[in-house]
């Protein structure tokens, strides 16, 4: 389940590369409703073009209900406040696929970079938890107070899987969208505007459902008080 922290320090100052994929494809409307959309332009149904605008479209509105985008990466720059207690931090987005680099930054703003791994000796740092976005460091790594965004963190945030509540819900939502354009289209013969209104009657019960769905798998909070980390927003 994808998480969220309380704000306790972590600085983002960069998101870039953002990917945000489409929650399903021309191909599983069609299989949903049975029907062929690039054939579909002679007062059956929207176009194929206009059905992938729809799915685009769609999957935006489900980030927007859910309040995070669901499946996508971003690439994220954050700073981190430090001192003597801190054996881990929480990355700001989450969950974390990878980090991709890591340093420490001393008064004069000079960086040295962290190396990843779970050897004691010879590492620095290593990522714990993806989905809850924990980085921890090897043994008294911060022996000092080293001040305010002393650590300087760049990581991949997001996934590339689509989650199948998301997938369900941006189909029928596509459907919805696709019924009721078709509906209020004067050109449309009133036999094929009758199986899209037992469609869109049929689909919406089920669209609520799966809505319902996203929202219990809204993030959940990871940061708690006095376990020695610091923790991004």
């Amino acid at each position: 389940m994808p998480s969220a922290g309380f704000t306790m320090g972590g600085l983002i100052i960069d998101e870039s590369a953002s990917t945000a994929l489409d929650y399903c494809t021309v191909a599983d409307i069609e299989n949903y409703i049975g029907m062929d959309f690039s054939t579909s332009a002679g007062g059956m149904g929207p176009t194929e073009s206009q059905v992938s605008t729809m799915i685009s479209n769609a999957s935006r509105m489900i980030d927007t209900y859910a309040g995070r985008q669901i499946a996508g990466q971003l690439a994220v720059t954050e700073y981190f406040d430090m001192n003597s207690r801190n054996k881990h931090v929480v990355l700001g987005l989450r969950p974390v696929a990878s980090i991709t680099n890591a340093f420490s930054v001393n008064d004069a703003g000079a960086e040295t970079t962290l190396v990843q791994g779970r050897v004691r000796n010879t590492d620095d740092y290593w990522l714990g938890d993806q989905e809850a976005g924990i980085m921890r460091f090897h043994g008294d790594f911060w022996n000092e107070d080293t001040g305010k965004q002393s650590l300087k963190v760049q990581y991949i945030s997001g996934e590339l899987s689509v989650p199948a509540d998301a997938k369900m819900a941006t189909i029928l939502w596509v459907c919805r969208s696709a019924a009721r354009a078709t509906l209020n289209d004067e050109n449309t013969m009133d036999r094929v505007k009758e199986m899209w209104s037992r469609l869109l009657k049929s689909l919406e019960g089920e669209l609520e459902f799966w809505l319902r769905e996203i929202r219990a798998d809204s993030p959940v909070a990871v940061a708690t008080f006095g376990m020695n980390g610091g923790y991004g927003s």
